[in-house]
């Protein structure tokens, strides 16, 4: 690699999460590239027509034809296909909060995503395997706008259902955490599907600080549920907590990774960090195999052929999908003696593809609502 290699980056604002774009950078730049980085922002990653103009500005005036970036859902068909029509090589991000009914695979764009929805699912699956039979659900106005409910929801057999929905209301009520306790006790559920984020997850924590409805059931959430509020309140009293992702913090499949990150910037890797620096890693290799830099096929046949090691396991990209896929895993929280918090592996849930795949290739049309900024990006 030379330095003349010029890489362009896009990257999202968020006043939930302030220094998402830094944790991706930050991220990404551990990889040491030797490359011209120039980066764009855009916005709240939900308008095509700025992502769009932003490749065009980095096509045309800088010479740029390998893009990185950090992208919402709204759509991105027309990010991706004007991206594969002008021969610009994009490797993107998202964090897969909603499911990409009928998603089409374009040459030359690559997705690598967190995969909520995908573990959801396959949490969904694993929930059926221990023959519970009702399902709470507990979850924020905001979050409730993507696409995690029915993902699970897409693996439920006929012996398991929802009891019941909890949803606090964008501008909860004084005496909310006692509607959240007794919508959930009603249903005497067998377990608790809860997912909440930024600060949401802030504001749940109060409730369940408040209520002690954490101790009834078992909780399963996903990653951004887990804040240093809602730890403290585990720390109260014994009761189970499970985290389901294909990453959480302090739980990388490579420990080398957390303790380089940590080393360099004193801090622990967040979600964004590890979707920055895979993407980093996925173009050091390809651009080390590679003889020619500057001619795109070149570096499409050498990310199809791709099978490196990273944070979370192996990274390849399906052949049908031009996606990533990674197991995922289940976390139980654990107290010791003194009361300090950890959590260990409990469950690999394998991962073959097959949820993504069904996904993008459903042909009906679906009519989805929901948010159109990009998860967390608000």
């Amino acid at each position: 690699m030379t330095n003349d290699i010029k890489i362009g980056i896009l990257i999202p604002k968020s006043q939930q999460y302030p220094t998402l774009d830094k944790e991706f950078m930050k991220g990404l730049k551990l990889n040491n590239l030797d490359v011209k980085i120039f980066v764009e922002s855009i916005g709240i990653g939900a308008d095509e027509k700025m992502i769009i103009e932003k490749i065009q500005k980095l096509n045309f005036q800088e010479d740029v034809s390998i893009i990185i970036g950090l992208f919402g859902h709204n759509n991105m068909k027309h990010v991706y296909e004007y991206a594969s029509k002008n021969d610009i090589l994009l490797i993107a991000s998202d964090l897969g909060a909603t499911m990409p009914y009928g998603a089409l695979t374009y040459k030359g764009v690559y997705i690598n995503s967190l995969a909520l929805t995908e573990s959801c699912y396959h949490l969904g699956n694993y929930l059926t395997s221990k023959n519970y039979q009702k399902i709470a659900s507990s979850t924020s106005y905001y979050d409730s706008g993507y696409g995690l409910l029915s993902a699970i929801e897409h693996s439920f057999k006929e012996n398991i259902n929802f009891s019941g929905h909890y949803i606090t209301p964008f501008m909860p009520r004084e005496d909310e955490a006692i509607h959240m306790d007794q919508s959930i006790t009603a249903q005497e559920p067998d377990a608790v599907f809860a997912f909440y984020s930024g600060l949401y997850a802030e504001e749940n924590a109060d409730f369940i600080n408040q209520n002690k409805i954490t101790q009834k059931y078992p909780f399963y959430v996903t990653p951004f549920f887990i804040n240093e509020k809602i730890l403290e309140q585990y720390k109260n009293a014994p009761h189970e907590l499970y985290v389901v992702g294909s990453w959480i913090q302090n739980n990388s499949e490579n420990p080398d990774f957390d303790n380089e990150y940590q080393k360099a910037y004193s801090e622990s890797p967040s979600a964004f960090s590890i979707l920055g620096y895979e993407n980093g890693l996925i173009l050091k290799n390809i651009l080390l195999n590679t003889k020619n830099e500057t001619q795109i096929n070149a570096l499409i046949n050498e990310i199809n052929e791709l099978n490196i090691s990273g944070p979370r396991g192996k990274i390849q990209f399906d052949k049908d999908t031009n996606r990533t896929i990674f197991d995922h895993y289940i976390y139980k929280l654990n107290l010791d003696s003194s009361s300090n918090i950890s959590f260990s592996k409990i469950e690999t849930l394998a991962n073959d593809g097959h949820f993504i795949k069904a996904i993008t290739s459903y042909n009906e049309t679906v009519r989805l609502g929901g948010w159109q900024n990009a998860y967390l990006c608000h």
